[in-house]
């Protein structure tokens, strides 16, 4: 049984389709990355699955239940945390208000929670009494990052997390990413950079026109001619 199954998915906002016959896995302990072309549908996926976007077909099943048409609160305490691109924080409190806001909403002990965070993003403890609005790009998707593991999350959506930040940030991102799959979470990273994307990934899609295009492991798709000649630059 796959931890994360979306058979058949048709998806979108009202009467307007961005998705079209979606199928795709993440097993437990996976890695899973979606590259693809500025509207393919990549943040639709993500927004289907914990039910922002709008499902009109198909069927989303995550630990064995299904999910299909399910509101975010009630997706999130089942274990799925999702990080988007924009407005993931709460510029008015503190990062340390963030962080334990996210905590108390679903009744979780924060002080572990917390140590495990500022392990893995020292620069928000540094910052802890810092107005969240003040943060830089970078340190923002780290605090939304860290929002999201006061959950403890089984599955974590990421939603093009790098998008717009420097080269030396971006680094420091994917290689929080790949800590925190390490120590056990399933990830499902949307992300446009497809080159550091499918090299920290385990298993790869494509979306194209809102359809799964090619699929496979991170490693072979790597060295697949048309995903160098289209998303890789080369």
């Amino acid at each position: 049984m796959s931890l994360l199954e979306i058979a058949s998915v048709h998806s979108g906002y009202g009467k307007m389709t961005v998705l079209e016959g979606v199928n795709l896995k993440v097993e437990k302990g996976e890695f899973v990355v979606v590259i693809g072309p500025n509207g393919a549908g990549k943040s639709t996926l993500l927004k289907t699955i914990f039910g922002f976007a709008d499902l009109h077909r198909g069927k989303i099943t995550y630990e064995g239940r299904e999910i299909s048409g399910l509101k975010p609160e009630e997706i999130s305490p089942r274990g799925v945390a999702y990080v988007p691109q924009d407005n993931n924080i709460f510029p008015s409190l503190t990062v340390l208000e963030n962080l334990e806001m996210s905590a108390i909403l679903y009744e979780r002990d924060s002080r572990t929670r917390l140590d495990g965070v500022f392990s893995k993003f020292p620069r928000l403890q540094e910052r802890r009494y810092q107005s969240a609005g003040t943060l830089s790009g970078g340190e923002r998707q780290m605090l939304a990052m860290g929002c999201g593991l006061m959950i403890e999350p089984r599955l974590m959506l990421l939603d093009e997390i790098t998008g717009g930040l420097a080269p030396i940030l971006v680094v420091a991102l994917f290689e929080a990413v790949r800590g925190v799959h390490q120590e056990g979470t399933s990830l499902l990273m949307v992300e446009q950079n497809a080159q550091k994307a499918l090299n920290v990934g385990q298993r790869g899609y494509i979306l194209e026109g809102g359809k799964v295009k090619l699929e496979g492991e991170a490693a072979v798709l790597l060295k697949n001619e048309e995903v160098i000649k289209h998303f890789l630059g080369v």
